[in-house]
């Protein structure tokens, strides 16, 4: 379970990559400006479960026993 759980953190850190660099990518007309909003709320979402998940995979790791 907790190697399942660290790839979809993975997959998290691979979306955020791909956003980050789209909002880089954007050109920079105020037509833009709404889509930047979104990608920026976007980024924020997967920050959010990016650090959830972290939490979740340090717990678990504390409570699996050698």
């Amino acid at each position: 379970m907790l190697d399942k759980l660290k790839a979809v953190l993975d997959f998290i850190d691979y979306g955020h990559s791909d956003l980050y660099s789209a909002q880089n990518d954007l050109p920079d007309y105020d037509g833009n400006s709404s889509s930047r909003d979104y990608m920026s709320q976007a980024e924020s979402y997967i920050e959010e479960a990016r650090d959830g998940l972290e939490e979740v995979i340090k717990e678990m790791e504390k409570n699996v026993v050698d």
